[in-house]
């Protein structure tokens, strides 16, 4: 490194690119010098920032050492890291803060370490840095959430405490630096993304969050010199993004992205976005049915028009929740296409609300309603003895039949119903949030094996995920005891044949 000019250390630009040293991806000590992206962040910051971006732009390194810059040059400066897991906050500790400190360049190395643990350096100047994977108590100057789309997936109550807690002691003059590639499409960080990028980058408040998104298309070393193959849908995918980004892929940059995608699959969008939306619709090893979703959009059979077939049967659903949500899916069974025609929820409501709602507000003729094995009343007691009576007593004047589901087991349901789901046609006109609660319904994070468990983490999305893990069930039962089996075949040709009209 050059000598340091010592009557520039009050110009945090010139400090960023001269005083740090990083390692970099081949393991070699280098000096850190901002890059394109990283200069970009640097001349827009706000006091509340979220940064979307790809794999690999050295996002992370920038962020920690412009805290750390800010600790070491200033006064009393409280500066959080909070990081996904503990392994991840060590890598920041040492690899980037460490590291970046034994390097320190000797002119400078006076201002002096006060104290040094496991996971807070504390100045001379009264200023610290504290690396963890939640920040309690005090109050904080600057605060980092380094891969805050990982927290949302894994770890919900976490990224709660992050936002409602952390974020909360920030004052209106603090700085928040949120950074993450994404991670499914469900949490805070989705949820903040979304909303600034509708909101756009002008006139904000200092509450309000600046978003920055740096697609894989930005990263120059992101090229391929090899030829790589890819088919005619890849093609329109580039042509497509170059439209609607207003940018040029070069060849070597599309062989780079066919390379990377038949590696990572859909998970390409997700390490490697092109578009803001795209970075949340990829695939997760979270989320139960994110692509059987995606494809039925892609194989258009999520359709704004009515599926309705008044000469078919119509049946129902139901996921009952006597203190918690209620949710029914209306259904048919077509040529073996499973027809979702149309959803409704409620709460705290009684077999009275729901009967006279089935009677006289969706005037469908009921051929069967399936009620799930385990709902119980308001007295406790079970759903045989209380919810199909009751039922069956209102429904007495119709030839509507009442079917209690059989207990299954769950994981069995969710893959039984991830079977069904390529027979499924949706009215997105009707059923829209349905398949939004669908589409965010995951597995639990288990830390100390840093996997997802094979068991569902319940929240709201649960009660629509049984409810269609018992419309599925409920169709297994038609086509075993009615005419409906051996119908495969025919679904296909009507989608088909519905293709082809499109």
């Amino acid at each position: 490194m050059s000598q340091i000019d010592l009557d520039r250390l009050h110009d945090k630009l010139y400090r960023m690119d001269n005083l740090y040293h990083i390692v970099d991806r081949d393991g070699n000590n280098i000096p850190f010098k901002m890059n394109h992206v990283q200069l970009d962040v640097f001349k827009s910051i706000h006091k509340r920032n979220l940064i979307l971006k790809a794999r690999q732009l050295g996002m992370s390194t920038f962020s920690v050492l412009y805290l750390l810059d800010e600790a070491l040059f200033n006064f009393n400066m409280a500066c959080g890291i909070v990081s996904y897991s503990m392994e991840h906050s060590q890598h920041i500790f040492k690899r980037i803060i460490g590291h970046a400190l034994d390097y320190m360049p000797k002119e400078i190395r006076p201002l002096g370490i006060n104290n040094r643990s496991a996971r807070e350096i504390s100045f001379n100047n009264g200023s610290f840095l504290r690396v963890d994977t939640t920040l309690r108590g005090g109050a904080y100057q600057l605060v980092l959430v380094s891969e805050f789309g990982k927290t949302c997936a894994r770890s919900p109550q976490k990224a709660e405490e992050i936002v409602t807690g952390t974020l909360n002691t920030l004052s209106q003059s603090g700085v928040a630096i949120i950074e993450s590639t994404g991670e499914g499409n469900e949490g805070f960080y989705a949820q903040m993304v979304t909303e600034a990028a509708t909101r756009g980058n002008k006139d904000l408040s200092p509450l309000d969050y600046h978003l920055f998104f740096y697609p894989w298309y930005l990263e120059p070393s992101y090229i391929l010199n090899q030829k790589v193959s890819y088919d005619i849908a890849l093609t329109d995918y580039f042509d497509n993004i170059e439209k609607e980004a207003n940018v040029k892929l070069s060849q070597l940059q599309r062989f780079w992205y066919a390379h990377q995608k038949s590696l990572l699959g859909d998970k390409i969008k997700q390490e490697f976005p092109s578009t803001i939306p795209e970075a949340f619709l990829s695939s997760s090893d979270a989320y139960y049915y994110s692509e059987y979703i995606s494809k039925a959009y892609e194989n258009n059979r999520c359709l704004s028009t009515s599926l309705y077939d008044a000469l078919a049967p119509v049946y129902v659903a139901m996921d009952i929740g006597v203190n918690d949500l209620t949710v029914m899916i209306f259904f048919q069974v077509v040529h073996g296409e499973i027809r979702i025609i149309d959803y409704y929820e409620d709460k705290n409501k009684g077999v009275d609300f729901y009967a006279k709602f089935l009677l006289q507000d969706k005037k469908y003729l009921y051929n069967t309603i399936f009620l799930p094995h385990d709902a119980s009343h308001r007295d406790g007691i079970v759903v045989e003895n209380t919810f199909e009576r009751e039922f069956r007593k209102l429904f007495a004047h119709t030839s509507t039949k009442f079917i209690v589901l059989k207990r299954t087991d769950l994981n069995l349901g969710i893959s039984h119903a991830k079977i069904k789901f390529d027979r499924c046609v949706f009215n997105i006109a009707k059923c829209k949030p349905l398949l939004d609660h669908l589409n965010k319904y995951r597995k639990k994070w288990n830390e100390p094996t840093g996997r997802y468990l094979d068991e569902p983490y319940h929240d709201v999305h649960s009660n629509y995920a049984d409810a269609f893990r018992y419309t599925c069930q409920a169709v297994t039962h038609l086509e075993t005891v009615s005419n409906l089996g051996g119908s495969l075949d025919k679904h296909r040709q009507v989608v088909d044949s519905r293709r082809k009209q499109i």
